[in-house]
């Protein structure tokens, strides 16, 4: 099924997506669109995909053991450059 509507252009340039199309496209406030023109002056607007920090992370191993990284290494590892940018901090006000 294809969609079609119309908007407005206010005075700054700013449109506002019809509440069908931003829901066929699962957009939302705060959501980055891709808008390309083509030569013919068509335009094809994309949502630009979140991607989770945690995507990609299965295929990370820990290069000691080479196990893939568990949910707790990835904590732990934050935790811990977490309280080293703390202890830096401290000893910059010292």
């Amino acid at each position: 099924m294809s969609y079609r509507a119309t908007a407005v252009m206010a005075s700054n340039g700013q449109i506002t997506l019809p509440d069908a199309i931003r829901e066929r496209l699962g957009v939302k406030e705060g959501d980055r669109l891709s808008f390309d023109l083509a030569d013919s002056g068509e335009l094809t607007v994309t949502p630009v995909l979140r991607r989770s920090i945690f995507e990609g992370l299965d295929e990370l191993t820990l290069p000691s053991s080479g196990r893939p990284l568990t949910q707790k290494d990835i904590g732990d590892a934050i935790g811990d450059e977490m309280e080293a940018q703390e202890e830096r901090i401290r000893n910059q006000q010292k």
